[in-house]
C-alpha cells in the first residue's frame, strides 16, 4: 500500500454524501463530505459503540442535534462528539450546507465496514429529528 494517497473532491461536485475513506485507502479513519439542502437533514439520530466523530461546517450554516439539543453550526464550526451521544446533522437555513464528517476508533477495535464512515453505527430509526422548513 502507498504511504500516501491523494484525490480531489471540489465542494461544488458534492451532490449528497461522499464517503471518501475507502476511495483514498484509509485504514484508521473514516471521513466524508455531506451536502444538505435547506430544511433537510439526517432521517434518524445515531450513536456509536466506540467511534468518536468530528463534524465541521465547510460551507453555509448547519445544525447538529446532540442528545436532543439543537446546536447551530455556522461555517467554520468544529464539534467533537463522544460515541455514546445521539447525533444528527441537518440544515435549518435557506442555503445548502456542506459538512466534513470524520470518525475514528481505538486501533485495536477498528471495525471498518458497511457503507458509512466506519461501519459501527447504531441507527435509531424510531428517533426521527424534525428539521425546520425553509
Amino acid at each position: 500500500m502507498a504511504k500516501y494517497n491523494k484525490m480531489s473532491m471540489p465542494l461544488k461536485d458534492v451532490k449528497d454524501k461522499e464517503f471518501l475513506s475507502r476511495k483514498i485507502n484509509c485504514t484508521g479513519v473514516g471521513f466524508g463530505i455531506v451536502r444538505i439542502k435547506p430544511g433537510k437533514g439526517a432521517e434518524y439520530v445515531h450513536q456509536h459503540e466506540v467511534q468518536e466523530e468530528v463534524f465541521m461546517t465547510l460551507k453555509g450554516d448547519g445544525t447538529i442535534i446532540l442528545d436532543g439539543r439543537r446546536i447551530p453550526m455556522p461555517e467554520g464550526t468544529i464539534i467533537r462528539v463522544s460515541p455514546e451521544v445521539n447525533r444528527a446533522i441537518g440544515n435549518d437555513s435557506k442555503r445548502d450546507v456542506v459538512f466534513l464528517c470524520m470518525g475514528a476508533v481505538p486501533p485495536k477495535n477498528f471495525p471498518l465496514g458497511g457503507r458509512t464512515l466506519l461501519g459501527d453505527g447504531i441507527p435509531h430509526r424510531d428517533k426521527v429529528p424534525r428539521w425546520k422548513k425553509a
